[in-house]
């Protein structure tokens, strides 16, 4: 039985879209946006040629976007998602455009930073690096470089960031192996989150407690013991301890 709002939508498409149009938020975008994977990967083909993460993901950014005005009773919605992601032919023009050193880095950090706050949305949590790295499908080098860059930097320095020479938290310096990367990949997501801002990883300032605790929402106690359990991890190789000092 048809919904009163889904005059011409297709099978497909209908339950997640009634679930999307009823409850919006984290989960029915995900729903919706599993649904309409092949429609934007069509689309991309269709209006780009080849795709790549970061026109991926701002592929599903519109079509979340393009739900907004879709009317079932004017027309299919896969129809509705071609037309409005043709928007994706401008995306592209800009990435591939040919830019100096420093434009490069900030279009990587601008691509970043919305990657971030769409993850962030979708998982109703700061995403990993790990989440971040697979969507973006930037290396450990290119987080980092985008991280660091700053709008006035001169020309050596943007040079000396893609080259990958950024700067790291002492703690990353001191550590004298791969451990900490084997520790952070045995972490659950919260506990990575709290690794890589605790230490500095990929670029990222090092904070403290406080801070962390109010980005995580949770309070400084549970911040502490949380790192507690990185450092007795990282201490079962080396006797290192990156959250002291």
């Amino acid at each position: 039985m048809k919904s009163s709002f889904d005059d011409m939508l297709e099978d497909d498409f209908r339950e997640p879209y009634t679930a999307w149009k009823t409850v919006p938020g984290p989960e029915s975008n995900a729903a919706m946006l599993t649904a309409l994977h092949p429609t934007i990967e069509g689309a991309i083909k269709t209006h780009v040629g080849q795709s790549n993460p970061l026109l991926y993901s701002r592929g599903r950014k519109l079509a979340l976007s393009g739900l907004k005005t879709y009317d079932p009773k004017r027309g299919r919605l896969q129809s509705h998602m071609y037309n409005y992601l043709t928007g994706l032919k401008r995306v592209n023009q800009q990435q591939t455009t040919i830019l100096k050193v420093p434009q490069r880095v900030a279009l990587d950090k601008y691509n970043l930073d919305a990657m971030e706050h769409e993850l962030a949305n979708e998982l109703g949590r700061e995403p990993t690096d790990d989440e971040i790295a697979n969507r973006t499908g930037f290396s450990s080098k290119r987080l980092a470089r985008s991280r660091t860059y700053l709008p006035t930097m001169a020309e050596g320095t943007a040079d000396r960031l893609l080259d990958g020479n950024t700067p790291q938290s002492s703690a990353v310096q001191r550590h004298p192996s791969v451990w900490p990367e084997i520790v952070y990949d045995e972490l659950d997501p919260y506990h990575r989150k709290i690794m890589e801002l605790a230490f500095g990883l990929n670029g990222r300032t090092v904070l403290q407690n406080q801070v962390i605790a109010e980005k995580m929402k949770r309070s400084p106690g549970a911040i502490s013991q949380a790192k507690a359990r990185i450092q007795a991890l990282l201490d079962q190789e080396y006797d290192l301890s990156p959250f002291q000092g």
